[in-house]
């Protein structure tokens, strides 16, 4: 019975070690639900490994698994473990999403005031208090920010919220003030809880003026828009905060918005689930959380936070839209054409959409399609302003690689007029000008301005190199050419092209090692076919030099 007894143990060691490694793989490729199941499964066959549990309650949390992260952090408690701030929030999360206020309170007492708990306790036991109707106690509450200064915002945007939910409006009112003046318009929430404010107690006015100013300094926001149209999530007004565990879910979100800000990705992540953990119906923290994931290439992810937010009847469109545009980092180009062009029915007159279709379609060299897209796009900007550069830099190249080179040129220049200085666009016309051999002089004028402004650019690096080959300056060009190789090694192009330098400058070993090294980073058949001839017999030195 024994042997039978440790063969069974060590078979459940290896079965969680396994899962362990599993869920590292997934972690690595950046699959944060398989990740999560491995890692809880693993937990499952090991739980008295502190270390195991820790990282099982990481990921839990990353994952929006509420739940799987409460046990965690309990299992952790269970084990003796000295609370973390994360794992005394999550605790305290759960508590206010069961409106265990009682439960929440004591918890807050207990917890260690460090880190984001400094923060955090303080805004969360006033919402406490305010649930309960203790309203005086829940402004003491904040007081206790006032003390650091980068809590300060906090504390006065609660503040308002706070004495808007206990209905002291004109108290409220002079908060709002005060918070919105002291962020100088610039907190969209903020903005819209004003908004609401005022028009449920009549102020219609200034609501008006609230949302004017906001969108005065930051145009075309759908949601301040939709509020000055009068469009409601349910069809009528509605504090932004209602419960406790509203007004703590509002404190996680401007948290992670706040660490988003500011590159911190990862924690970004866990701040708005526990947001969404305590206010599942929350768009803009979905829309947010899929950006994050989105910039931190964790796709799935991003698409399941964007189909979140799909029915919104604000946030909807700009879901879908950023779900369009998500596909082609999927490697699913098809399905973003088609996203956008569903899209694109349904609102023919949306630029937003229209571009990004003839962008999608270029991408795709689709360029018939994508120049029709584009042309279509220019017939409705009207009279293009100087943020329209990239239109016509985009049409452009559509034009060029269609073998429309006058056309091209022409839109290459319009993209120069509009923004004189932009190094994309001096790049392009540049190099195109040298591998159709006019205007060679011009052309390198402009790729020097180019890589003046972007000289750890490989791509511009080699531009001028090949603009110094083309005009004979040989030795010039290995120098620059060299230095585009060592920007972006990997490039076959960048390779070809410093095999011919060193060609012209005398070095044949070094041409007929650098073409080699080209051919085999897999370039384009038809020019394979050319470098292997090189390979073969070198450069005739007469007609290489009229390329």
């Amino acid at each position: 019975m024994i042997g039978k007894a440790a063969d069974a143990a060590e078979a459940a060691d290896a079965k969680a070690f396994g899962d362990y490694l599993s869920g590292r793989f997934a972690i690595v490729n950046r699959d944060t639900e398989a990740a999560a199941d491995y890692y809880i499964r693993a937990v499952a066959g090991d739980p008295n490994n502190t270390e195991l549990v820790h990282q099982a309650f990481t990921i839990a949390i990353a994952g929006g698994r509420h739940d799987d992260a409460v046990r965690m952090a309990q299992r952790l408690a269970d084990l003796k473990e000295k609370p973390t701030g994360l794992t005394d929030l999550v605790l305290l999360a759960d508590d206010l999403k069961r409106d265990k206020l009682a439960e929440a309170r004591t918890r807050i007492d207990g917890m260690a005031r460090n880190g984001i708990v400094e923060l955090m306790a303080p805004v969360i036991s006033a919402w406490i208090d305010a649930a309960e109707g203790k309203t005086d106690d829940a402004l003491a509450d904040l007081d206790q920010l006032a003390a650091n200064k980068g809590f300060v915002i906090f504390m006065k945007t609660h503040r308002a919220y706070i004495l808007d939910f206990a209905g002291r409006v004109e108290e409220a009112t002079a908060a709002y003030d005060e918070a919105i003046a002291l962020q100088k318009g610039a907190d969209l929430r903020l903005v819209l809880a004003y908004g609401r404010f005022l028009e449920r107690h009549g102020k219609t006015d200034q609501a008006k003026a609230v949302y004017a100013a906001y969108l005065h300094s930051y145009p075309s926001n759908v949601l301040i828009e939709a509020a000055q149209q009068g469009v409601r999530d349910d069809g009528a007004l509605y504090p932004v905060i209602k419960t406790a565990a509203d007004g703590a879910a509002e404190a996680f979100f401007s948290t992670g918005r706040a660490l988003a800000q500011e590159r911190s990705r990862g924690s970004a992540v866990m701040y708005l689930q526990l947001a969404l953990a305590l206010k599942p119906h929350f768009p803009v923290a979905n829309l947010l959380l899929g950006d994050v994931f989105d910039r931190d290439g964790q796709y799935d992810e991003a698409l399941a936070a964007y189909k979140a937010v799909m029915d919104d009847p604000v946030l909807g469109w700009d879901a879908r839209f950023e779900a369009a545009l998500l596909y082609n980092q999927m490697d699913k180009p098809e399905k973003s054409i088609e996203a956008l062009q569903g899209m694109l029915a349904e609102r023919p007159e949306s630029l937003n959409v229209l571009t990004s279709l003839a962008d999608t379609l270029r991408s795709e060299e689709r360029f018939p399609e994508a120049r029709a897209a584009y042309d279509k796009v220019m017939a409705k900007i009207g009279t293009p302003a100087e943020r329209h550069w990239a239109l016509f830099y985009a049409r452009g190249i559509t034009f060029e690689r269609m073998e429309m080179w006058q056309e091209a040129e022409a839109d290459f220049r319009k993209a120069l007029q509009l923004s004189p200085d932009q190094p994309l666009v001096l790049n392009y016309l540049g190099y195109s000008l040298i591998e159709q051999g006019v205007k060679l002089d011009e052309a390198l004028v402009m790729i020097q301005k180019a890589v003046e402004q972007r000289p750890d650019d490989g791509y511009i690096v080699d531009s001028l190199g090949w603009a110094l080959y083309r005009l004979g300056r040989y030795t010039e060009a290995v120098e620059w050419l060299e230095k585009a190789a060592a920007l972006i090694p990997e490039d076959p192009t960048i390779n070809d092209h410093l095999g011919d330098a060193y060609w012209q400058a005398g070095r044949r070993l070094d041409a007929t090692f650098q073409w080699r090294h080209a051919a085999a980073m897999k370039p384009e058949a038809e020019e394979l076919v050319k470098i292997e001839a090189k390979i073969k017999s070198g450069l005739d030195t007469e007609k290489r030099s009229e390329k």
